[in-house]
């Protein structure tokens, strides 16, 4: 996979990241992404996208 915005070379990757979505940021766990080698843009699949959307939609996290 190529990144969008650079078009080098992305890896998957598991860790942290950060949304923010709709003013409020979120602090993701222990999730899968790709990253770009070069410029560090980070791409979620759809599939994962999807879920932690359905997850802050029904409010199935912890506010801290």
């Amino acid at each position: 996979m190529k990144c969008a915005a650079c078009h080098s070379k992305m890896v998957k990757k598991k860790g942290e990241i950060e949304l923010r979505i709709g003013g409020k940021l979120y602090l993701v766990r222990n999730v899968s992404y790709a990253e770009c080698c070069s410029c560090g843009e980070r791409v979620l699949s759809p599939e994962v996208s999807q879920m932690l959307y359905n997850k802050i939609k029904n409010k199935e996290y912890t506010e801290q």
